[in-house]
């Protein structure tokens, strides 16, 4: 008996204790609880405020268009021009607006998912191209060769997609027109992007102050005012490698913004882009996109447009180099699953000898024989670039020994930041610099 009592009371103890402590217990599961509510809700609040944010700030930037190529349904393929435009403070005060200003920057790229490769170039502004003047627009005899930097003051961003797409023979689905201002706050947002500077640079800054920013050779964790810099800087080289220290920018900002770091920023990044970013995305697509870069492992391919300097008139041009540009049109229409163009596809090579700069009577359709057109030379080409010497059309196997892949001025093994694939073109680059001040001459283009 005495025991069974002795038993009892051990259990009533021991449920006596039980009920003393529980008050604490219950105290610390409900403050584990309340955590893991805060981190819930706070988790879906963020998400609701980003998704908030981001759906504002998209719409904020979007503009409907009816001029672009409907791009494939199931988004697994498409094209997008990115422009940059200065619009700086001191361009504002004087009066200069958006549509009036010229493009300081272009660059094509071409994305499949499928393939898993984004193919893109940048495009020297001073290229000559066919384009023409808002007023022209239902008149396909009103085209006309300029710089094609030029374009976007005829007719906007209509006007620079179209002279696009008749330099490289590939239809363009999307825009983005960039303040050169939210590249910079972006790059800021996402605390610097890793890239190589090719040689001591003693730039100014966004506002025009002369050296202002001072960069030295190699590789460098740049801010937004140094990476704006390093890429706008043209006076020590010339605007191809402009071009190409902007495709390793862009390449660089790609690679940081996967980085888990970059993710901690995004609605400082949906906020800048809203104010400063124009385009014609929905943000479907735009989200799309985003997942499509950070879920699969997309490979970036750059490429450079070499070509020829003319002095027409005493105004400075680039030619672009004809087998340079069937080798980059090829590359960015395969990159849509679109058949390799025919040489005689791209309008600069059709036209090659007759090309006058500032006659307003070419077409780009139903196009007319050429030799209507006065015989100019230009420039004199190298044999490779004659029209006569051109291949017919590229094969996907030419395509594996791309010449206008590039490093993007980024050092190979050896140190080298020359582009290997192009050694075999004779340094067309600023190369057959001729004075055409007159309309005839020999054709040295045939």
């Amino acid at each position: 008996m005495k025991e069974r009592i002795s038993r009892r009371d051990r259990i009533s103890s021991r449920s006596q204790k039980k009920d003393e402590q529980s008050p604490k217990k219950r105290g610390f599961k409900k403050v584990i609880f309340t955590l893991i509510a805060l981190l819930f809700l706070g988790t879906g609040a963020f998400a609701a405020y980003t998704f908030f944010n981001f759906y504002n700030s998209t719409h904020r930037g979007y503009k409907k268009v009816d001029y672009l190529k409907e791009v494939d349904p199931n988004f697994k393929k498409f094209s997008v021009l990115i422009l940059g435009i200065d619009m700086n403070d001191d361009r504002k005060a004087q009066g200069q607006t958006r549509e009036d200003s010229r493009t300081d920057s272009m660059i094509l790229a071409t994305v499949n998912k499928d393939k898993k490769r984004m193919d893109m170039v940048s495009i020297p502004r001073d290229s000559l191209a066919l384009m023409r003047e808002k007023n022209d627009e239902n008149n396909n005899s009103a085209y006309f060769y300029d710089k094609i930097t030029h374009a976007h003051a005829y007719n906007d961003v209509k006007g620079t997609t179209n002279a696009v797409e008749n330099l490289f023979n590939t239809p363009i689905n999307f825009y983005v027109l960039i303040n050169f201002k939210a590249f910079e706050q972006t790059v800021d947002a996402f605390g610097g992007i890793d890239l190589y500077v090719p040689f001591d640079m003693d730039e100014q800054n966004a506002n025009g102050e002369e050296n202002t920013v001072k960069l030295k050779k190699g590789w460098h964790t740049l801010n937004g005012e140094q990476a704006l810099a390093f890429a706008r800087s043209r006076y020590y080289d010339s605007d191809i490698e402009r071009g190409q220290r902007q495709l390793q920018a862009i390449h660089a900002l790609i690679d940081k913004a996967k980085s888990l770091n970059a993710l901690t920023k995004i609605n400082d990044v949906i906020n800048i882009a809203g104010d400063n970013v124009e385009h014609n995305l929905s943000t479907t697509q735009i989200s799309s996109a985003i997942k499509m870069f950070f879920n699969d492992d997309i490979q970036i391919v750059s490429h450079r447009i070499d070509g020829y300097d003319v002095m027409y008139n005493d105004v400075y041009y680039y030619y672009p180099r004809p087998l340079s540009l069937l080798y980059a049109s090829s590359a960015l229409r395969d990159n849509l699953d679109l058949p390799l163009p025919k040489a005689k596809d791209l309008l600069n090579i059709y036209y090659q000898g007759h090309i006058n700069i500032g006659l307003k009577e070419y077409r780009i359709t139903d196009l007319l024989p050429k030799t209507i057109y006065p015989e100019v030379s230009l420039t004199i080409m190298s044999h490779g670039d004659l029209l006569t010497n051109l291949p017919e059309q590229l094969t996907r196997e030419d395509l594996k020994n791309d010449i206008t892949v590039s490093n993007e001025n980024r050092p190979d093994g050896n140190s080298n930041t020359t582009n290997n694939n192009n050694v075999d073109q004779n340094n067309t680059t600023g190369v057959g610099t001729t004075n055409a001040n007159q309309n005839t001459g020999v054709n040295n283009n045939q």
